[in-house]
């Protein structure tokens, strides 16, 4: 049986690669390498494949344009890291398991821009509590 859904491209983008060390090194740390596996497993094997074939999943984050300079300088930056779509670029996030994915959804493309623990108090960790390195 052929599938002629479209399916999306996924992208990695440095900031995410960082937060998923970030969260192995604390998994580590903490002796719990089991749920990094785990974490990576489910990214892999649910997460992703639920991503490109339902992309809008995710809530919108930004529901109206950012209404502080902080947020619109970080916007500004996410969608500059991304290649030009011809459709406004839509930052969106996915709950799954314990963890939220950022992700930023263009035209037929998906940037993964962040990941945290449901239990953290936001997507800027470090600015917070200080670099886990």
């Amino acid at each position: 049986m052929n599938d002629e859904r479209k399916r999306f491209s996924v992208r990695i983008m440095g900031c995410f690669d960082t937060r998923l060390t970030d969260i192995e090194r604390h998994c580590d740390r903490t002796g719990r390498l089991q749920a990094f596996d785990l974490l990576v497993e489910s990214l892999h094997d649910r997460a992703l494949p639920l991503l490109r074939r339902f992309p809008a999943i995710g809530r919108r984050v930004l529901n109206t344009n950012p209404d502080t300079v902080h947020a619109l300088l970080a916007y500004e930056q996410i969608v500059e890291a991304t290649v030009v779509a011809s459709s406004a670029p839509e930052l969106r996030e996915y709950i799954f398991d314990d963890y939220v994915l950022l992700y930023l959804l263009t035209d037929d493309t998906i940037y993964l821009v962040s990941i945290r623990h449901s239990k953290e108090v936001s997507f800027d960790f470090e600015y917070l509590w200080g670099a886990e390195r």
